[in-house]
């Protein structure tokens, strides 16, 4: 199975090395850097084991869909035979090559997108079905540090993403039209899962982690300890796990746990 990379990175190089050294070792080795326009000159003083894209000045803790989207349009074009792309944020880490379970599941049951904390949003989003120049039954969201999306989904739709580029191209900080106002947080959550579902696929989740009950709900939450928040925690090491995130401290016992298992593979 082909899976190509897109990774998200605005700060720090050390972190990102790291990340990227997980990708490369447990995912792929085509992996497509997107750097925040504003980080450009900042992060690209050093060398990376990747394709570097400068992406748009961003420079906001949420929503960097434009960068998103642009990164997944050109990966479309670099790896027109990738069975997976697979968009990545900087302080997630992959632990091994188990989520190829899930994949495998994906492939066999139609699902177009993969991640975690699916749900449905009771939304509305008159500009997007403008842009898509059609109505949207149902909004979908999937949390952003960590989303698989099916090859040929991503290439059917580069048309698509190139008009959302254009038709956001005066936005900033990651400002799209009714979102906020209906209690979104990051619209890049919702664009590409509700996509999925719009134009024939499913959507699936890895797992659900509850702030309110401060536990796993849905899913194997030690093979993919994956939430938004808070941090994952420096006592457990989740040893078992695929893919982590956040774990935001390069010096963080996770990561510092991971490149010893990395260090032994070689």
């Amino acid at each position: 199975m082909k899976i190509s990379v897109v990774l998200n990175a605005h700060s720090n190089p050390k972190l990102i090395t790291d990340t990227l050294e997980s990708i490369h070792t447990w995912m792929s080795n085509d992996i497509l850097m997107v750097v925040d326009g504003s980080s450009w000159k900042q992060l690209t003083q050093r060398h990376y084991n990747a394709y570097l894209l400068e992406g748009f000045p961003h420079n906001y803790h949420r929503s960097p869909y434009r960068n998103i989207i642009y990164g997944l349009a050109d990966a479309a074009k670099k790896w027109p035979d990738a069975d997976w792309y697979c968009y990545m944020e900087q302080d997630c880490l992959v632990g091994s090559n188990d989520f190829m379970k899930e994949l495998e599941y994906a492939n066999e049951n139609g699902l177009w997108c993969l991640g975690a904390d699916p749900r449905k949003l009771p939304i509305n989003l008159p500009f997007f079905e403008t842009i898509l120049k059609s109505k949207i039954k149902n909004y979908n969201y999937l949390l952003g540090c960590c989303i698989f999306h099916k090859g040929t989904f991503i290439r059917s739709i580069v048309s698509q993403l190139e008009r959302i580029l254009y038709f956001t191209n005066d936005f900033t900080k990651g400002f799209f039209p009714d979102y906020e106002e209906q209690g979104g947080y990051d619209i890049a959550e919702c664009l590409l899962p509700t996509m999925a579902e719009h134009f024939g696929g499913k959507v699936g989740g890895l797992v659900v982690w509850s702030e309110k009950a401060g536990k796993w709900v849905q899913g194997n939450g030690e093979k993919y300890p994956i939430r938004w928040r808070p941090d994952l925690p420096t006592e457990n090491l989740y040893t078992s796990a695929s893919i982590l995130h956040p774990v935001k401290d390069y010096n963080h016992p996770i990561r510092e746990f991971q490149r010893k298992k990395r260090k032994a593979l070689c």
